[in-house]
């Protein structure tokens, strides 16, 4: 008897959430993505395309919302390079320059929770937000809002600081969540975002020399029942969205927010190239210098943008309660 026909995950044609219709794509990624683990149990069928007319990238087919709970590894998340200290620094020196009192902060998809404690650390009133198949993981003991975000009710202007930390990537509708961002930020106020740099990825340059020579390993390597530590073209199937600087700039505007600052230079690179030197590790200190090299040319794997709520000259700054949510509050 015959093995019988694999059941695939479910899959929903879409369109570019940003031009809100359908619209004319350009295909990014197919045949490399195709026979990864990843788009196997989708039957194959995820490919990476771009709206010709805006220029945003993301998955179509996506995965259908009632399967993303089947693909999702958290605890690949438990360990997240958002939590090493060089990056820590880092981000809250960005929000420290941008921000005109940063006094409350939220986390978007906290993960373990490590860098709320760290803003504690600093004065700072942190609160937390975390998917409820999550939220056992978070070490956090203050305020942690257990949910999706576009489910949680939270009063407007009501933080200083939001951090959204390789989250957008895997929001089904990223424009309707910055603007709830928006409207939660005070006056004055700064969203920090970071996420993968598919400019990286789908390089001309890049693309030949560094992603298809990792597309050839990852099936040598997948034919002999061996993983691979890396991505090909940065796919994911929970990534939903594959962010360059125009569209995240695109986005963050049509959201009412104002671009402070764009970047993809990762300080965390320069101190593994003087770690490597230390150790005498040549390989990790050429992709850390690779890497910071790219950096300063828009090419570095991660962006990280700055956007600020204008804070009007001259007026108080309307601040509500504090007391906003209980610890480990579930929302439902």
């Amino acid at each position: 008897m015959g093995s019988a026909n694999p059941t695939y995950l479910r899959t929903t044609n879409t369109h570019c959430s940003y031009c809100a219709r359908e619209t004319r794509e350009k295909v990014r990624a197919d045949r490399m993505i195709r026979h990864l683990p990843e788009n196997k149990v989708f039957g194959g069928t995820l490919r990476i395309v771009e709206c010709a007319e805006c220029g945003l990238r993301y998955l179509n087919p996506m995965p259908d919302l009632r399967d993303l709970g089947q693909i999702y590894d958290y605890d690949v998340y438990e360990d997240s390079t958002n939590n090493n200290p060089v990056l820590m620094e880092h981000f809250y020196s960005s929000l420290k320059q941008h921000t005109r009192n940063l006094r409350t902060v939220l986390e978007i998809g906290c993960g373990t929770g490590e860098f709320l404690s760290f803003l504690e650390s600093k004065g700072i009133e942190a609160t937390g937000v975390e998917f409820a198949d999550s939220a056992k993981r978070v070490k956090f003991k203050g305020k942690l809002l257990i949910g999706r975000m576009e489910d949680i009710d939270i009063p407007d202007a009501s933080f200083d600081g939001v951090l959204l930390l390789n989250v957008i990537e895997h929001l089904s509708d990223p424009l309707s969540v910055l603007v709830k961002i928006r409207k939660m930020l005070a006056p004055g106020g700064t969203l920090l975002l970071r996420q993968p740099n598919s400019d990286m990825f789908f390089n001309k340059l890049y693309r030949p020399m560094v992603e298809f020579p990792k597309y050839l390993v990852h099936r040598a390597l997948h034919a002999r029942n061996k993983k691979t530590g890396f991505t090909v073209l940065g796919f994911q199937n929970q990534h939903l969205y594959y962010f360059n600087r125009r569209s995240v700039t695109q986005l963050l505007k049509r959201a009412g927010f104002e671009v402070a600052a764009y970047g993809t230079v990762d300080p965390y690179n320069r101190k593994r190239m003087v770690k490597s030197l230390k150790t005498g590790n040549l390989i990790e200190g050429g992709v850390a210098t690779i890497r910071h090299v790219l950096g300063y040319v828009g090419l570095g794997p991660e962006s990280l943008t700055v956007a600020t709520v204008p804070a009007p000259a001259g007026e108080a700054v309307p601040r509500p309660p504090s007391d906003r949510a209980p610890a480990h509050a579930q929302m439902s």
